[in-house]
């Protein structure tokens, strides 16, 4: 019969050793990726941090509204009230399904990425036939043209107007007596909103 080897075990310093070499490497790799996450977490706090402090020192006010039922326009005063400037995200303009003429809503976005502030109207089957800012008429879906620029860097304390001149057909007619909301944004995500009841 054949007799059996014993298998020797590692050293116990042999396995001290082994073990606080895991225990480092480990440590070596947890620590490179915690430099990381934190760091990555700062940055993206930090810009949150920023956007926060800017919408929260700006402020827009809808100074007032008017009505031209004959030639149904909307004229919108809107005033930056706030710290910093402003430019102004969107317009909507939203009628009661009650109402005898405005039952839909007009959306007008801004978009500032190019040279001159883009204005869209939503829907844009014509339910804006034409824009003014500050008496200027602004041409929709272009972004050349200058007459748009108020919307953008409002200063504080400064205002501007916006007319809109809707078709007057199918569901944007501007009725005596039509409840209208009209709510503005600034691309700092501030508003503004107010309900008219038309004279």
């Amino acid at each position: 019969m054949m007799k059996q080897r014993g298998k020797k075990a590692v050293s116990p310093v042999l396995a001290t050793l082994m073990m606080v070499a895991v225990a480092v490497a480990m440590s070596v790799i947890i620590f490179t990726w915690s430099q990381s996450f934190l760091s990555q977490t700062s940055e993206a706090a930090s810009g949150q941090q920023a956007a926060q402090n800017i919408a929260a020192q700006s402020g827009i006010l809808i100074e007032s509204a008017t009505f031209a039922t004959s030639t149904d326009e909307v004229t919108i005063y809107i005033r930056n009230v706030g710290a910093v400037s402003n430019t102004i995200g969107s317009i909507i303009v939203t009628g009661r399904p009650d109402n005898t003429g405005m039952k839909s809503s007009v959306v007008l976005l801004v978009d500032i990425s190019g040279n001159h502030p883009k204005v869209t109207a939503d829907p844009s089957s014509g339910a804006v036939s034409k824009l003014y800012v500050n008496g200027n008429e602004v041409t929709l879906n272009t972004s050349n043209d200058s007459d748009s620029d108020p919307l953008k860097g409002l200063q504080k304390g400064n205002s501007i107007s916006v007319l809109i001149d809707l078709t007057g057909t199918g569901n944007y007619n501007i009725e005596s007596g039509d409840v209208i909301t009209i709510k503005v944004t600034t691309a700092a995500g501030t508003f503004a909103q107010a309900t008219y009841t038309v004279p």
